[in-house]
């Protein structure tokens, strides 16, 4: 079951769409909460910017049944436009923008939203569900560039996520200023899963390999410094939302069974 929302935020002065998926009796159900950014591509299709979602409703399908968990998942939907997604998402400023409407990027949006995402969203789903409300049970999903800004607001807000599933995070885009706010706030609690495929590309300014090598340092980056981490590399996966999708479930696994893997195909 799906439900829908429009929600104010102020700090950002704008309406955002939600979409909460979870069991239509909920009776005696307290939900851990699954967090999805760019979340018009979450759960349907028909929703998806293009034509295809990641099919989360599937992977919380078989978490309610194959491990006994409950999960309301929230996907938020991003700005809409290519530049209202890369200023939402966006947290530091992009060091060398090829397209000539990135050069515009605004950082301070990233930040009302990541306040109002802390501030607005997360208080409205645990006044209206009941929830878990502590970072062990809340966990946060990113793509591409949406992987930094969950990386950004698990870092930055300590208390409210453990679990942060980086998908062929674009750290790239701004490499100098993302380490450096991890270097600034490090945090050995945290729990990271990164997701990249072999064949992913992005533009025509960066080397085709971008995606694979800057997963691994961000991997590297967390085993040096003592956080429980995983990297998934899949040697034909792409960099769009069936693929991340095909994934999706190991970040499950690797938040619910440290030793047992449950494979799961869409």
């Amino acid at each position: 079951m799906i439900e829908y929302y429009t929600l104010f935020l102020p700090k950002s002065n704008r309406e955002v769409k939600l979409e909460i998926s979870g069991p239509r009796y909920r009776n005696g159900i307290k939900f851990d909460t699954f967090y999805f950014l760019d979340g018009q591509n979450a759960f349907l299709d028909s929703h998806a910017a293009f034509g295809r979602s990641i099919r989360a409703t599937k992977c919380l399908s078989v978490a309610a049944k194959e491990m006994g968990k409950r999960i309301l998942g929230i996907a938020i939907h991003n700005s809409g436009s290519d530049l209202g997604r890369v200023n939402e998402y966006s947290p530091f400023k992009i060091e060398n923008p090829d397209i000539d409407e990135w050069k515009s990027q605004d950082v301070i949006e990233c930040q009302n939203f990541c306040y109002d995402f802390v501030n607005t969203i997360i208080p409205f789903i645990e006044k209206n569900y009941d929830t878990y409300k502590d970072k062990n049970h809340r966990f946060i999903y990113g793509s591409s560039l949406a992987a930094v800004t969950a990386l950004y607001i698990g870092f930055k807000y300590k208390d409210l996520f453990k679990y942060i599933g980086a998908f062929s995070t674009a750290t790239f885009l701004f490499k100098n200023e993302f380490y450096k706010f991890l270097d600034n706030n490090k945090d050995k609690n945290k729990e990271v899963f990164i997701y990249v495929g072999k064949k992913e590309t992005s533009d025509n300014s960066y080397d085709e390999n971008i995606y694979i090598d800057s997963a691994k340092e961000l991997y590297n980056y967390f085993k040096q410094n003592k956080n429980r981490v995983r990297l998934s590399i899949d040697l034909n996966g792409i960099h769009d939302e069936e693929t991340w999708g095909n994934h999706l479930f190991e970040f499950f696994n690797f938040i619910y069974n440290d030793d047992i893997f449950i494979s799961f195909q869409k």
